[in-house]
């Protein structure tokens, strides 16, 4: 899991943004996927200028719309990494952290920092790493009749965000949450069943 430094609990779920020290390797590794993203919507933006929409070269003008969308999706997801996402319940908060621990364990998630407020579900995600350890971390915090969470990622290359499976796992804590939730969701982790990062 990536190095989370005196994570402040209650300082990030009253700003509703993970507050904790970030390491020089993570600030280094922000500043180049900034960078780098940054520099290929550019040159993209930059290219389809040249590009005269045609039927003749559609192929390669499609591909510059596909690079410029996915680099400022990319600087997107990296810049708000750390804000925390908002889930209501009217269930009670132990049975939604108790629902929410079931669902770590039926899908094979690695769980840590279990506390009255916070929780780690940890998830391999790194294709690259022929260790495997490298992880996916939902990081869920508890507020009264809320939960609060973000997904941060690491890799052996660089922390890429998570890009696609934050909108799958939003509709998991959902229906795990709702009142009339019975059953478990039938799936395998996402990082298999879809792709959420370079």
């Amino acid at each position: 899991m990536r190095s989370l430094k005196n994570l402040k609990i209650t300082e990030s779920i009253q700003s509703k943004k993970l507050v904790f020290e970030e390491s020089s390797y993570d600030k280094f590794d922000t500043i180049s996927i900034y960078l780098g993203f940054s520099v290929l919507a550019g040159i993209s933006l930059f290219l389809l200028k040249e590009v005269t929409p045609s039927l003749n070269n559609s192929l390669e003008y499609s591909i510059l719309i596909g690079l410029f969308i996915f680099s400022v999706y990319v600087l997107y997801c990296k810049s708000t990494e750390k804000n925390l996402k908002q889930i209501t319940f009217t269930i009670h908060k132990e049975e939604a952290k108790k629902r929410i621990l079931e669902y770590g364990k039926k899908h094979h998630y690695r769980i840590s920092k279990i506390s009255g407020n916070l929780i780690f579900l940890n998830e391999p995600c790194d294709i690259y790493s022929p260790a495997k350890d490298y992880e996916q971390t939902t990081i869920v915090f508890f507020k009264d009749n809320t939960i609060l969470y973000s997904f941060i990622k690491e890799g052996s290359r660089s922390n890429f965000p998570v890009l696609f499976s934050k909108y799958l796992t939003k509709m998991d804590f959902k229906k795990i949450l709702h009142p009339d939730y019975i059953e478990p969701i039938k799936r395998t982790t996402y990082f298999n069943s879809f792709f959420h990062g370079l």
